[in-house]
């Protein structure tokens, strides 16, 4: 059978892409298989040995989370309990200021009352003093009791001693007023207490009986 020109070539293309498909599969190299006769039980204790390791990774990265979740959550606390103590004593300094006002107008008013002033700025004078102890109690300042109790250093500052029938260590007098913030103390009272000779030399004698008494 005769070809044309252009069968031919088609023959050749064909003859030359069937060549080099098969060198090309020559050419590529083996499939690996497996190799033969390993042994099970090493591959085994392997793996096993692996496992261990990211067991022991997985539980140092818990351990190093529950840290950090603690530290967080101790971090959130401080934050939120110094947001809290802002807001609860943030306008202290200012407080205090106002307590001393409130010291100015009450001066005013007992020396007003006790003079010939004009009844109607009195009056008025009261209205604001009255308004601003409105003020303070809603804010959380209250009064220290002081007069008749016993001298406490965390609200009182005792400026005088001074001999007196009272138990010893009573305070007599105040000098003035004290008052707390919230249960904390905004400013201390100034105080007289009590001192007891006769009582405290009753409480030393009774002390030296004992005393003698334990020694015999």
């Amino acid at each position: 059978m005769e070809f044309g020109e252009g069968q031919e070539e088609v023959i050749m293309v064909s003859e030359k892409k069937r060549q080099l498909a098969s060198e090309t599969v020559e050419a590529q190299p083996p499939s690996k298989k497996p190799p033969e006769g390993e042994n099970a039980e090493t591959m085994l204790k392997a793996l096993g040995e692996e496992l261990e390791e990211e067991k022991a990774k997985s539980a140092d990265y818990l351990k190093r989370l529950q840290y950090l979740q603690a530290d967080f959550e101790n971090y959130r606390k401080r934050v939120e309990k110094e947001m809290s103590d802002n807001r609860q004593f943030g306008n202290q300094r200012l407080l205090s200021e106002l307590i001393v006002v409130n010291d100015e107008l009450e001066l005013a008013l007992r020396e007003a009352r006790g003079s010939n002033e004009n009844p109607t700025i009195v009056e008025g004078v009261a209205m604001v003093h009255k308004r601003l102890q409105s003020i303070l109690s809603k804010e959380g300042v209250e009064k220290i009791q002081s007069l008749g109790s016993k001298f406490n250093p965390d609200l009182h500052d005792a400026a005088l001693r001074v001999v007196s029938d009272e138990e010893e260590g009573t305070i007599v007098e105040e000098i003035r007023q004290g008052y707390t913030l919230k249960g904390k103390v905004l400013r201390p009272s100034i105080v007289k207490v009590a001192e007891n000779p006769a009582e405290r030399e009753s409480k030393s004698e009774k002390s030296a009986l004992e005393e003698i008494g334990d020694n015999e």
